[in-house]
């Protein structure tokens, strides 16, 4: 008899949807990853990855659907070790919250979408947990599955990902202490609390170096990382172009006041081909009969150390917010910023009508 009921229990929580979709329980495939299909997607992440028994941790799941689904279920899965508390709905019109289900110490957490699901639509949810306790250190397996069909009697649609949460039976401080202090039991989980305090800081701390790589670093630290190295982004810039700015900033400072140097900075703000043209003195010959004064200038129209910029800019950098008014203006600036004080140049825009 209890032998049956078992098995009345376990097909409860495998029916995701009640008109008919039937899955085993939430696992870690063993299968070779797939790439995902765009009928629908389900996303699972933690707010933590490193927890000690009593520590809450949050769920976040998401499923979002690319095509109108008939019937849609979502369930995740918790293994033993993981305390569920509650749930709460953050986003779209389904279900309140899950039907749970315990199945050979792990919970089973159902969410039936009866009035099925909408293309583009997002629904999210935060589950709400404590980490239970633990005799030693162990990695908890959550995961979810989304299982759906188009329509009543269609093929099952399926998606699901996992994580892993590691649980540390007693804190990391006390790898510091004597040896004498890593068997005492009280030792190692009375450190437990210390560590947990100070695991924001720590994170932080982690952290740091991210902030001065110019490909991560959230966009409002580019201006104070610019600083550092006396570069100054023009706000109106974008951002892919500052951040490419900062990234070659050492090798073009090695070059600063150079042809090369000015040539680089240009094309990686205009993303166009730079020509730039130095007026020198061509087949000059001092002779007897040669004079050389304050009338006389090696360059272009009688002026000295004179240069010219042409630049090819691609058509669809043209737009109503940036005409071509709108590059001459940013890119003599850029010009006046970089060349040698001493020096003179013309700038000449053409628009390279190919790459439109």
């Amino acid at each position: 008899m209890a032998e049956e009921t078992g098995r009345e229990n376990l097909a409860a929580a495998y029916a995701l949807v009640a008109r008919g979709v039937i899955a085993e329980p939430a696992k870690r495939s063993q299968q070779p990853a797939v790439p995902r299909g765009k009928e629908v997607e389900v996303a699972l992440v933690a707010d933590f990855h490193r927890r000690f028994p009593g520590e809450s941790l949050d769920f976040y799941v998401r499923v979002q659907p690319g095509m109108d689904l008939a019937s849609c279920g979502l369930e995740v899965r918790m293994p033993d070790g993981l305390l569920f508390e509650n749930s709460s709905r953050l986003q779209g019109d389904g279900p309140p919250g899950p039907t749970v289900r315990s199945i050979e110490n792990s919970l089973y957490l159902a969410f039936d979408f009866v009035a099925g699901v909408g293309a583009g639509e997002t629904y999210e949810y935060i589950l709400h947990t404590v980490i239970g306790p633990t005799q030693g250190d162990r990695t908890l397996d959550v995961s979810a599955v989304i299982l759906a069909r188009a329509v009543a009697d269609g093929e099952v649609i399926r998606d699901e990902e996992s994580l892993a949460i590691a649980v540390s039976a007693k804190g990391s401080y006390v790898r510091y202490l004597p040896s004498l202090y890593t068997r005492d039991e009280l030792m190692g989980r009375f450190l437990m609390l210390f560590e947990s305090f100070w695991a924001p800081v720590s994170q932080q701390i982690r952290q740091i170096p991210y902030v001065f790589d110019p490909t991560v670093t959230p966009v409002d630290m580019l201006p104070w990382l610019a600083s550092w190295l006396d570069l100054t982004l023009d706000p109106t810039w974008p951002e892919a172009k500052r951040r490419a700015l900062l990234k070659a900033a050492r090798r073009l400072y090695q070059k600063r006041g150079t042809a090369r140097g000015l040539q680089e900075y240009l094309e990686i703000y205009t993303g166009g081909e730079v020509l730039i043209i130095e007026h020198r003195a061509a087949n000059f010959v001092v002779g007897n009969r040669a004079e050389l004064g304050n009338s006389v200038a090696l360059g272009r129209d009688n002026r000295p150390h004179t240069f010219t910029v042409i630049l090819r800019l691609p058509a669809d950098r043209l737009t109503d917010e940036q005409p071509e008014m709108y590059w001459q203006k940013h890119i003599s600036e850029i010009i006046d910023r970089e060349k040698p004080v001493h020096t003179t140049y013309t700038l000449q825009i053409e628009i390279n009508e190919d790459e439109r």
